[in-house]
């Protein structure tokens, strides 16, 4: 009597893997058809059921976008392009999807022209694929209309040490900082 059970569940569940969820009939109300032409569309095939996705589950898609460059306009004005990639949840190759162009008004990031600063924000603050290093930005010449890029080197500063004007000058502070271990060296010899 076990075994049966199992053998009809397992059939049950065998018959109901072939049942589509949505009929033709069903699919065909949904599209406001009449009634009355069902059996015609049915049997002449001008409704394109057997080719159509109805009931079928929909693929699951990810979606990174990859900054490619940023265009500053000016301190107000900014331009961004970026790259859309999407992948499907089972296959894990990206694929290009839709490049973007967009402008962007009194962004307090986009409109800096300190670019360490602006790429450091972009690091911890946005969920870009790709590495912000390899972002392209570039500052918008009006006279020239065209392009330049905004370099990213960082100036090193060095410190001047202020040397003695002069070798006469060391020299004097030279014997007075003798003589004043002279003295103490005396005076504690004496003591």
């Amino acid at each position: 009597m076990k075994n049966l059970s199992y053998l009809v569940h397992f059939v049950v569940l065998l018959c109901s893997s072939n049942i589509q969820s949505q009929t033709k009939l069903i699919s065909y109300k949904s599209h406001s058809g009449d009634m009355k032409y069902f059996e015609k569309s049915i049997v002449e095939d001008h409704y394109n059921t057997n080719y159509s996705n109805l009931g079928a589950a929909p693929e699951r898609f990810v979606t990174n976008s990859k900054l490619d460059s940023v265009i500053i306009i000016d301190d107000k004005k900014s331009i961004i392009v970026t790259s859309t990639f999407c992948k499907t949840r089972r296959s894990e190759t990206p694929e290009k999807w839709k490049p973007g162009r967009d402008t962007v008004y009194n962004h307090a990031i986009f409109s800096n022209e300190n670019i360490d600063n602006v790429k450091k924000i972009l690091k911890e603050n946005y969920n870009f694929q790709n590495d912000i290093d390899s972002t392209v930005f570039l500052k918008y010449d009006k006279k020239t209309k065209t392009y330049k890029p905004i370099s990213t080197k960082k100036i090193i500063k060095k410190a001047e040490i202020n040397n003695f004007k002069s070798k006469e000058e060391m020299m004097y502070l030279f014997v007075i900082s003798i003589a004043v271990f002279a003295s103490i060296f005396i005076y504690r010899k004496n003591r």
